[in-house]
């Protein structure tokens, strides 16, 4: 069969990302008419230059001068299309006409100078007095770190021009670009891999995308660019970073090989392997850098992607000799540093040192806790072949469940239950077969049966690992008030495990998550279960889902700024799983504001990471995407994701019904049936009080206020004292505000919302008071009220909700009438409008009638262009 075509490179990638320095060039333009852009090989500073150049173009006269190597070695040589062919006999008299070609056209000319740095002496003395003089506007680029003319210098140096130092793209500036170069978004893990790997430096980002896309490892599935693999650098890129490193002596080498093999290694300890003179050297080229942080200092490259092609061109054998170098010093040293565990185990699996069981499986849980769950697996079978025992097969079976790798995970944990030899190790196995049955293998009866069977001590009692994976499956399924009793019942055994610990704490803490909590209970319950999950060998990868419930505790809570710590925490999590929850964190964070289109990025960044239904993970994110994308007004696209949820939900798993429920309330809002979507909330808020998740109760309740809902007050004013939470207090005042139609109080919820980070919810309480004030003929406030609503709408990227569309065409029709014409603009005769809102369609049409003569209109179609003005012809 022949070979499938390698895909194209992107051409022509666009500009994005730079518009603040874009401004900012611009403005110093216009104020200095001189400025220089500087920065790092390949960060973007000629594009963005050229940008600027290709902008102003329409404007005024555009000369591009380029200097280069070889334009350094011949005088005026970057001004070359300037000269003649007899300005060779004197670079006097040719500085004068390039200079007196260059000022005719005045300060109409601007003048791109690209790589300034590199001007020989004759032109950058022309540059420079051309600047002093301002007789054009002037762009200089130059790179950071290289020899500068001295005429050049004195231009920022003189306060002739200022300079911008322009940085690498930041994580979400590069992943919008590449999501504009390739055509669509990017998995969460693909965009930290690939920012981690070229921090950001574009021109590097280009030329490792198109490698990795010819050789088919950087591919779209299903709607996002997944990147997997080892990088394999192209021909292209390997070229510019060996041109960047240069040619280097023996001793540079070994220190430049040895930092690529052990990054990062301790300077004393590099200096004893090779050579001070040697590190100075290549530290001194800027290919190294030392970070030091108390008494210790350690060595890292300058550029991961150095790294990358050292490795590529060590021959296996010298790569093998100096890994075992380097483990043996880490061994001699003590191995004092954190991480030189890992360290040394990573080492020794490609190195020439025989492997140590012990250390392997004491460098795998650090990588589980980094979430590296590649690495993980890598040592927990080094482990396993090499003798690890019980732990080894244990963590390693458990991991590929998380992995969701069904088959694999139950031969791992079949080994691991016949090498279980205590009572202690019986219940691990037990509790990891448990997890696979149920959350992997949907075999939810089997997993209670073993439960049943092997959960149970001498005199039939359930063991305390027993009690805690119930609690867990019985918060899973919705029943919180039970599955908090068990997990607290667990959690009370003298002596719990770690494996007790850390399900019983899941378990209480998204259970009082869901429930409202108490102060921070859910904090110490994330806290404690993350203890004991580092303290257990298999359970490293329960970190990110013991976090989440801190997420979720926030947002009910209107707290949204509290998991600042919990958010550094992920944020700084080196592993490409860390990347999956750090956009989870954010995008549930997200979506709780009010910031739909940042939301909807991130939660549909994580759906590669979990195909099926990925542990009973899938069907949640769909829910929250489902919201996201309804507060959008893309109400069909939000309907779609529920139907891939539900499509992909776990048949014993509903902690994601709230959020799909909640995700009909949005749909309805958008279709623009503000009593659909009040029905919906309120059907939520009983289901959610009869399975006692009262924090869900209270966000339907006041969905409906949000809908539009009057008759909300009594029942959100309990929950506010029940749970005294400020987002509860504040839906509270919310609701009393519009059952009293007073402006002020409405305003003050619009105030209590903002404080919580609830922007979306504060608009729409804004909103409210801005039809209460003008019903009642206080125009100024009312004005007033509808500046802040859209202040606060500005903010949420583009969401909009039922009130706030009220707020933005204040016509005088009542709330029904408005409904049915919206839905009159969506095409649906009266007879399926009347079906939609359960009225008869007499009534329907009396709405219409009165609708109109009201309004002076003539008929519905006139009516609906009134009410829906993006539906006008």
């Amino acid at each position: 069969m022949p070979r499938p075509a390698r895909p194209a490179p992107v051409r022509s990638w666009p500009f994005t990302g730079r518009d603040v320095e874009l401004r900012a060039v611009a403005s110093l333009l216009e104020r200095d008419g001189v400025v220089v852009v500087a920065g790092a090989a390949g960060v973007g500073k000629s594009r963005l230059a050229r940008e600027l150049v290709a902008r102003t173009a329409t404007e005024e006269t555009v000369a591009v001068a380029t200097a280069s190597a070889s334009s350094r070695e011949v005088p005026l040589g970057a001004f070359a299309p300037w000269l003649n062919a007899d300005d060779e006999a004197g670079a006097v008299s040719a500085l004068a006409r390039v200079g007196a070609a260059l000022r005719a056209e005045g300060p109409r000319m601007l003048l791109l100078v690209d790589d300034a740095h590199m001007l020989d002496d004759v032109s950058a003395t022309l540059v420079h007095q051309l600047a002093v003089e301002h007789a054009v506007r002037l762009v200089l680029t130059v790179r950071t770190g290289e020899p500068c003319p001295e005429a050049i210098t004195a231009v920022w140096k003189d306060g002739v021009g200022e300079r911008l130092e322009m940085e690498p793209l930041a994580p979400d500036e590069a992943a919008d670009l590449l999501s504009a170069a390739l055509g669509g978004p990017l998995d969460a893990q693909t965009q930290r891999r690939l920012h981690d790997t070229t921090r950001g430096n574009v021109l590097w980002l280009r030329h490792l995308v198109d490698g990795e896309r010819a050789a088919q490892r950087l591919v779209a599935v299903d709607g996002h660019w997944e990147w997997h693999g080892p990088v394999a650098l192209s021909p292209a890129l390997e070229h510019l970073l060996l041109e960047r490193i240069g040619t280097l002596d023996e001793g540079e080498r070994r220190v430049l090989d040895l930092v690529a093999l052990g990054e990062p290694v301790g300077l004393g300890l590099l200096t004893e392997l090779a050579t001070a003179g040697d590190v100075e050297r290549v530290a001194e080229r800027e290919l190294i850098r030392v970070v030091t942080a108390g008494a210790r200092s350690e060595v890292h490259l300058a550029h991961p992607l150095y790294g990358e092609v050292t490795r590529a061109r060590l021959s296996v054998p010298r790569a093998r000799r100096l890994r075992g170098e380097i483990s043996r010093a880490l061994r001699t040293t003590g191995a004092r540093r954190a991480g030189d565990d890992l360290r040394r185990a990573v080492l020794d699996l490609d190195s020439d040192t025989p492997p140590d069981a012990t250390l392997l499986m004491l460098a795998a849980e650090q990588a589980m806790n980094l979430t590296d769950f590649a690495l993980a697996e890598r040592l927990l079978r080094a482990a396993a072949d090499g003798g690890g025992g019980f732990d080894a097969h244990l963590g390693l079976g458990f991991l590929l469940a998380w992995m969701l790798r069904a088959e694999e995970a139950e031969t791992a944990l079949a080994t691991a239950t016949a090498s279980a030899t205590t009572e202690p190790e019986r219940a691990r196995a037990m509790l990891a077969r448990a997890h696979v049955l149920m959350f992997i293998l949907d075999r939810g009866d089997d997993a209670r049966a073993l439960l049943d069977r092997e959960g149970v001590d001498a005199a039939g009692a359930p063991l305390p690992e027993s009690l805690a994976f119930r609690a867990a499956l019985l918060v899973g399924s919705g029943d919180v008030g039970p599955g908090i009793a068990t997990a607290t019942s667990a959690l009370e055994r003298p002596g719990a495990s770690p494996q007790t610990s850390t399900w019983a704490c899941w378990a209480a803490a998204y259970g009082e998550a869901f429930a409202g909590g108490h102060g921070g209970r859910v904090r110490e319950l994330v806290a404690r279960g993350m203890d004991a999950a580092r303290r257990a060998p298999e359970l490293g990868a329960m970190l990110g889902n013991l976090g989440f419930a801190e997420i979720l505790d926030a947002g009910y809570s209107g707290v949204l700024d509290g998991p600042s710590a919990r958010l550094a925490w992920v944020d700084d999590l080196p592993g490409q799983h860390g990347a999956t929850w750090s956009a989870l964190y954010h995008g549930r964070l997200a979506l709780e504001a009010g910031r739909a289109a940042t939301a909807r990025r991130l939660l549909e960044s994580i759906l590669p990471t979990f195909p099926g239904h990925g542990g009973g993970w899938t069907a949640w994110f769909h829910a929250m995407i489902a919201q996201a994308r309804a507060q959008l007004g893309d109400a069909d696209g939000a309907a779609e994701s529920l139907r891939h949820g539900e499509q992909t939900r776990h048949p014993e798993l509903r902690a994601d019904e709230g959020d799909a429920a909640l995700a009909h309330v949005w749909i309805a809002a958008a279709r623009g049936s503000a009593h659909e979507a009040v029905a919906a909330a309120r059907r939520l808020s009983v289901t959610a009080a009869s399975r006692g998740q009262r924090a869900v109760e209270m966000v339907a309740r006041h969905a409906a206020v949000r809908a539009g809902d009057r008759d909300q007050e009594a029942p959100l004013r309990l929950l506010a004292e029940g749970l005294g939470t400020p987002r509860a207090r504040a839906a509270a005042v919310h609701a009393a505000g519009l059952a009293a139609q007073d402006p002020h109080a409405l305003l003050a919820a619009a105030d209590d919302l903002e404080a919580c980070g609830l922007l979306l919810a504060a608009a729409d309480a804004a909103a409210h008071a801005a039809g209460a004030a003008r019903d009642q003929g206080q125009v100024a406030l009312g004005g007033d009220a509808a500046d802040r609503a859209g202040a606060l709408a500005e903010r949420c990227e583009g969401a909009s909700t039922p009130a706030l569309a009220l707020a933005r065409a204040p016509l005088p029709v009542s709330s029904r009438e408005r409904e049915v014409a919206v839905l009159a603009a969506e095409g649906l005769s009266n007879r399926q409008i009347a079906a939609r809102l359960h009225v008869s369609v007499r009534t329907v049409e009396s709405h219409i009638y009165r609708a109109c003569t009201r309004l002076g209109l003539a008929d519905r179609a006139a009516l609906a262009a009134a009410v829906v003005p993006s539906r006008r012809s």
